[in-house]
């Protein structure tokens, strides 16, 4: 289903005490709306109507904002290359844009009203994970608000995403629908791929088709790993066989669902923000 922006700012920000949703909020990947935006640098206004549409449109009884804070130390104490890829803007207008763009983006959880969470050295990709395994439980549905690729293998029967850039709603059906795969399997097309924006290196010759291909026939990681060798002559089949090693770096830094704890507690405070969310 895809949904109109101009629909959900119409909406009106009381909540309604029937609703029964969970919603979590990617709160950087949010932010990036506003980047090639008029007001780039003064959005903290329309950002926190834009997050209490969402809450209404969404019949959220709950708001969590998840906000990374720095890169995550689990990844890159793993791979040194990790999102060594993004680089800053060179020209002079460009820099002082972005240093005015991050300027607001660093000060909106002070801003906003709803829940907020930020941990030095954890992305928010960990806390949604760990909140989507350990809370959405509590709740009718819960939505998660981001266009990061990676938060799909967390869609189940009770998570669902809306990409705000896409303005598209993406569910278990319409997961099958566009990919033939399920979340599961989705997963495990991205370790064999790799994620160029975030500089993982996937299997030499393997592109999304064939990582799918190679999904839906697995199913599993651990069910591809025990396949191998995988008989072939072709070549992209002799590179797989002789990727384990990368295979199981992949499986690490991408699968959100197994890791989160993991990427959590390898922050900057250790076990302390894992405690904060054990208590929610």
């Amino acid at each position: 289903m895809t949904k109109s922006w101009n629909d959900l700012a119409e909406l009106s920000t009381t909540v309604n005490n029937s609703y029964n949703n969970l919603l979590l909020i990617d709160g950087n990947n949010v932010a990036y709306r506003w980047l090639q935006r008029i007001n780039y640098n003064n959005f903290s206004s329309d950002y926190q109507r834009t997050v209490q549409s969402l809450a209404n449109s969404y019949e959220a009884c709950r708001t969590i904002v998840c906000f990374d804070f720095g890169r995550s130390y689990y990844r890159m104490n793993m791979y040194e290359e990790y999102k060594q890829n993004r680089k800053k803007p060179k020209e002079e207008d460009e820099q002082k844009k972005y240093e005015e763009f991050f300027g607001v983006l660093n000060n909106l959880p002070d801003t906003l009203r709803e829940e907020v969470l930020k941990f030095r050295g954890i992305e928010a990709d960990d806390v949604i994970a760990y909140l989507a395994k350990n809370i959405a439980k509590q709740y009718d549905h819960t939505w998660i608000v981001s266009s990061d690729r990676d938060l799909l293998q967390l869609i189940d029967d009770n998570v669902s995403i809306f990409n705000m850039f896409s303005r598209k709603e993406i569910t278990k059906q319409t997961l099958k629908e566009n990919f033939d795969l399920s979340p599961n399997e989705y997963l495990l097309s991205r370790i064999i791929e790799g994620d160029k924006s975030d500089n993982i290196i996937g299997v030499e010759g393997i592109g999304p088709k064939r990582a799918q291909g190679l999904a839906k026939e697995h199913k599993t990681f651990e069910s591809l790993l025990k396949a191998f060798p995988i008989k072939g002559r072709a070549k992209y089949i002799q590179n797989l066989n002789a990727s384990k090693e990368l295979l199981e770096r992949n499986e690490k830094l991408i699968s959100l669902k197994k890791y989160n704890e993991e990427a959590i507690t390898s922050g900057k405070y250790g076990k302390e923000p894992l405690d904060v969310l054990s208590e929610l």
